[in-house]
């Protein structure tokens, strides 16, 4: 058993059984609500049934906030085991899971001043906070201290890149950059954008297609363009499209050297404003630490 404590959201994406492997506490982004119902994300719903919500009636399915005394109590149970915790959370650029860690970690010090929280800002999200995370995750696994795993994820987050292709722009108002009826203007012209993740964890289009193959292709070009090395870790997220991850995950392994590779489901907490169909990919060469 590590000696510290390894924590993350969910929109990391990390899989129940490598959670489960490298005993990574992984709690709530946000919390999801839909028509006055609240679930919590791979415990009371699952990736699936939340995505045939959103494609149902997306207006009704939205997130609120955590709090910090909710992650106090998950600091003051990962307490009873440990004293030592590292929290790599969802890009600070992205959400207020970061800030709200910190508020957390500021009370936790009034309770229980032994008690050490170092939070690691992936600055990033879904399958490249992933990778960061396993790599904090791994280091502990080591045995190594507090700052040795943090120093072993910020190694992994400084390498790693993301890149995602969209199936839709239908639910893009969700996330605030344009309007509904825009959006759905948009959607009818099958524009599929291709976006990267920037070093400080923001958005940015690098290309865009209207061909769903096309642009997988394009995606993959983009990687072999960016990325430092032809071997590469690579972490595939799919919001409710597991057999487009499948062909994906198959094309990067002739493509690349792959040095390993993970498919999971994207979280919905994210992908209310992405849309089923999404793809996500992180990768990041080898990394020793």
């Amino acid at each position: 058993m590590a000696n510290v404590a390894v924590m993350t959201d969910t929109v990391a994406c990390i899989p129940q059984e490598l959670a489960k492997e490298y005993q990574i506490k992984v709690v709530p982004a946000a919390n999801i609500l839909v028509g006055g119902e609240s679930y919590i994300e791979g415990e009371t719903i699952s990736a699936t049934e939340a995505y045939a919500l959103i494609e149902k009636d997306p207006d009704r399915f939205v997130t609120a906030a955590i709090q910090p005394d909710y992650l106090l109590r998950v600091y003051e149970e990962l307490g009873k085991n440990t004293d030592k915790i590292v929290f790599v959370t969802i890009a600070s650029s992205l959400s207020a899971v970061n800030r709200t860690a910190s508020i957390a970690a500021d009370l936790l010090k009034e309770k229980a001043p032994k008690m050490e929280v170092r939070i690691v800002d992936s600055r990033a999200c879904a399958s490249t906070q992933g990778l960061v995370v396993l790599a904090a995750a791994k280091a502990a696994a080591k045995g190594k201290n507090p700052e040795e795993i943090a120093n072993a994820a910020m190694a992994v987050r400084d390498k790693a890149g993301g890149v995602m292709i969209l199936d839709t722009l239908r639910y893009i108002y969700r996330t605030g950059r344009m309007s509904k009826t825009a959006a759905r203007i948009v959607s009818l012209f099958n524009i599929k954008p291709i976006n990267k993740i920037n070093d400080d964890g923001t958005v940015e289009m690098v290309d865009r297609t209207r061909k769903s193959m096309d642009g997988i292709e394009r995606l993959i070009g983009y990687i072999d363009k960016n990325s430092e090395s032809d071997s590469l870790h690579f972490m595939v997220t799919h919001a409710a499209a597991p057999d487009k991850a499948e062909y994906l995950a198959e094309q990067l392994k002739q493509r690349f050297k792959c040095l390993s590779m993970i498919i999971s489901d994207y979280s919905p907490v994210m992908g209310y404003g992405a849309g089923p169909g999404a793809l996500f990919v992180g990768y990041h060469p080898e990394v020793n630490f």
